[in-house]
């Protein structure tokens, strides 16, 4: 890799911070902090596992889960190796998810089996018997019926050559595909909107210019299926060498205690979500003065709520 030139891909962005500053953090997820040296190794990993299992540039790779590390590793790992990716919202039920799924046609399915207190049992066989594009799905947790447990999955990533896999990693141009979001659906059935290494990478570039946080430290809850966890957060923080600390599911006082022990820097989300911060009497309690910037996005904010959070930050 050219550690002189700017990256255009956001899997690149992770494997150059890992050579310049391996153990600085990259995500942060119920204590557990994962540096760039170690998502990289993950990402890698995972590609690996994802090439011995068939996956060529343009294939589709579709994760079930909560924002987390899994959620980081899998998304990264597939764009590096040029497929295409697609989130899936575990509290989808079986109909939402099988539109999302005939439309996109993944080869691969990398899903939790247990979320809270779901089990997707009953859906990941559905999804088996529906989806005839699907090869292979791997349970990132406990296994279910008709599924590959992740240790085997990366087992088969170890027998794959050095050549081979950066073959894969050099196959992806910048303007290629790398994600498919899924319109709300509001008016019809969602529909796919592709995004590019390039547009991801450019995009992450000028909004890290227009919003400079020199340490950037997000709070990331947003579902993965949703432009806002992807390429609104995870991939401008990423081309930044910046942390991710993800909450599986929004809970105010969660989120103002992890502001608190994570030193957050950057807040990202949208209006209700900062009336509720706000409102919550754990607020005046925190220790919130890391905040640096705050964003929002998806409606506009009342200009009281405004003046609160300039007295935030």
């Amino acid at each position: 890799m050219n550690e002189t030139a700017t990256p255009e891909r956001i899997s690149d962005f992770v494997s150059l911070h890992a050579l310049q500053q391996p153990e600085r953090q990259a995500a942060v997820l119920d204590g557990r902090t994962v540096s760039y040296a170690q998502l990289d190794a993950a990402m890698q990993a995972y590609g690996r596992a994802m090439i011995a299992s068939g996956i060529q540039k343009g294939d589709r790779v579709a994760t079930l889960a909560p924002p987390g590390i899994e959620y980081l590793v899998t998304f990264l790992a597939a764009i590096s190796v040029g497929a295409i990716w697609i989130g899936l919202n575990p509290v989808y039920q079986l109909r939402e998810l099988l539109v999302v799924l005939r439309d996109a046609n993944p080869s691969l399915l990398l899903a939790r089996t247990r979320i809270r207190d779901r089990s997707f049992d009953d859906e990941l066989a559905a999804i088996a018997a529906e989806i005839g594009s699907i090869k292979t799905i791997v349970a990132l947790d406990e296994m279910v019926p008709g599924a590959v447990d992740c240790d085997s999955f990366l087992a088969r990533g170890a027998q794959v050559s050095d050549a081979a896999y950066e073959a894969a990693r050099r196959s992806p141009a910048p303007a290629d595909p790398c994600l498919i979001v899924y319109t709300s659906g509001t008016t019809g059935t969602p529909k796919g909107a592709v995004l590019s290494h390039r547009g991801l990478a450019g995009t992450s570039i000028e909004q890290n210019r227009i919003w400079p946080v020199d340490d950037l430290r997000i709070l990331n809850y947003f579902p993965i299926n949703h432009v806002g966890c992807v390429a609104d957060v995870t991939c401008p923080t990423l081309t930044a060498a910046g942390c991710l600390v993800f909450l599986e599911k929004y809970d105010t006082a969660e989120s103002l205690r992890l502001i608190e022990e994570q030193r957050v820097t950057c807040l990202l989300t949208v209006p209700s979500v900062y009336q509720m911060q706000l409102d919550h009497p754990d607020f005046a309690r925190r220790d919130l003065s890391s905040v640096e910037l705050i964003i929002w996005e998806g409606a506009a904010l009342p200009r009281e709520i405004i003046r609160r959070l300039l007295d935030w930050c």
